[in-house]
């Protein structure tokens, strides 16, 4: 069985009753209340219930049960009931994480779209959904994936990152990338995730408005003096001196001792580095020195 919170019915007629088969209500498991809720359904929806449910009473919904209903958006499927994908196509938000499901075609205009952990490879259909996880699959071709806003390949089979140069917000994080594969095509990538990659160098990502480079090999960051927040936790950085004009930093567990530069940072995480001289920090919004030298002269 699968659960359906909301349903998405901004792009159908609310002026029009429509009857809806009493079967499916009970397929999806729904009380009477949650059914009344549903209101007004239009014969799109109705057209497309498969032919195996058969029509033995219906429900009709007059325009005073119109107020029970917010906009419903949500729909989660399981296992047992993907064959009832093709009802899906319009829905705003879709979530298919742990199922079995592989051919997802028919999911283009979908708003939101979660298929992580699913056996789904093929995701050339996909181009035009807003938001999408794709975590935990073995999707590895990202070529139609250049307009979707915000998009999650982490722990995919991804190495080409070329084409998503347009994308929003980008989880890359666990992934095969390189510098060899297209990092710098993600120069105007605001939201930029390539923890545990194999990516170090980034001087292309200079305009990135966050970025998350934690547990990576880079050593240079002499380029990002203008990204707003930067997570370099875990890393080869030495040397910050360019980094002065960024505004949320994380430097934990780096090699790390000069910060001289660092004054005008607002918020600052030197935790379990080597800084012991703090001197110019005083203007530092919020500072963490757990586990330093500084730390323990207090």
């Amino acid at each position: 069985m699968f659960s359906i919170s909301e349903v998405h019915i901004e792009h159908y007629n609310l002026l029009k009753m429509e009857f809806l088969p009493f079967e499916v209500f009970v397929h999806f498991e729904l009380e009477f209340e949650d059914v009344r809720r549903l209101a007004l359904v239009n014969k799109l929806f109705y057209n497309l219930l498969p032919s195996n449910i058969k029509i033995t009473e219906q429900i009709v919904y007059k325009p005073s049960y119109k107020h029970f209903l917010p906009a419903f958006t949500n729909i989660k499927l399981k296992d047992d009931t993907l064959c009832y994908l093709n009802l899906f196509t319009h829905i705003h938000t879709l979530n298919l994480s742990h199922t079995n499901v592989t051919d997802v075609s028919a999911l283009g205009k979908v708003h939101a779209l979660n298929l992580s952990s699913t056996k789904v490879t093929d995701v050339s259909a996909l181009g035009g959904v807003h938001t999408l996880n794709l975590r935990y699959t073995k999707v590895s071709d990202v070529s139609a994936l250049g307009n979707v806003h915000t998009l999650n390949l982490s722990y995919t089979n991804v190495s080409n990152v070329s084409a998503l140069g347009g994308v929003h917000t980008l989880d890359l994080s666990h992934t095969k990338v390189s510098d060899m594969s297209g990092v710098s095509a993600l120069g105007n990538v605001h939201t930029l995730y390539l923890s545990y990659t194999n990516v170090t160098d980034v001087f292309a990502l200079g305009n990135v408005h966050t970025l998350n480079l934690s547990d990576t090999d880079v050593s240079d960051v002499s380029a990002l003096g203008g990204v707003h927040t930067l997570n370099l936790r875990n890393t080869k950085v030495s040397d910050v001196s360019a980094l002065g004009g960024v505004h949320t930093l994380d430097l934990s567990y780096t090699k790390v001792i000069d910060v001289s530069a660092l004054g005008k940072v607002h918020t600052l995480d030197l935790s379990c580095t080597d800084v012991s001289d703090v001197s110019a920090l005083g203007n530092v919004h919020t500072l963490d020195l757990s586990g330093t030298e500084a730390d323990a002269d207090k």
